[in-house]
């Protein structure tokens, strides 16, 4: 009888081996999900920190009428090339009463959209005059005592957008002009 209860011990060994193997299994796939989710909400915070900075430069710059020097850069957690990171006008009112709760005929949006991050879209409401101006013509956007720096349009994918970098903002609005004209520079 001895005998036989030592064959039915071995017999279960492997089996409760093979179970074990695969409750381990799916603690390490959980786990490494786990901390995936936990990684992106982490560089989720820090895209959205940025976001709300470069938001107060640039609501800074149109109210006050100067200049602004800040640095842009979030966690490099996210494809840079395929992000989008563009300030976009909205021009009816429904599409700004969705999106930034109020009933306005216009109104500015700074998106943020990575495509390879799981719920990697980020907007912000622009605090901005309705007609303010976003330039990048060389004649309006002097960059004498900017070395280094390039005039951008945000509002343009096809410039590259906001990227991470050093960042200049300036209203050139001249003094009798009563909206915004903002020049956006990025350090080449």
């Amino acid at each position: 009888m001895r005998l036989r209860l030592r064959n039915e011990g071995q017999m279960s060994s492997p089996f409760e081996l093979l179970v074990a193997i695969i409750i381990m299994s799916f603690v390490v796939i959980i786990g490494s999900q786990m901390l995936a989710a936990s990684q992106e909400q982490v560089c989720l915070s820090s895209v959205g920190k940025e976001i709300t900075e470069f938001k107060l430069m640039l609501e800074d710059t149109a109210i006050r009428r100067g200049s602004n020097k800040f640095e842009f850069r979030p966690d490099d957690c996210f494809n840079q090339n395929t992000a989008i990171i563009k300030i976009e006008k909205y021009n009816s009112t429904t599409q700004c009463g969705a999106k930034c709760g109020l009933p306005t005929e216009s109104c500015f949006v700074l998106i943020f959209n990575a495509p390879d991050v799981a719920n990697g879209f980020i907007q912000k409401c622009l605090n901005l005059p309705v007609y303010t101006t976003f330039v990048n013509e060389p004649n309006d956007c002097p960059t004498d005592d900017l070395d280094g720096y390039v005039a951008i349009d945000p509002t343009i994918m096809d410039e590259g957008g906001i990227r991470p970098g050093s960042y200049v903002l300036q209203n050139v609005a001249p003094a009798a002009k009563t909206y915004p004209n903002i020049c956006v520079f990025r350090k080449a």
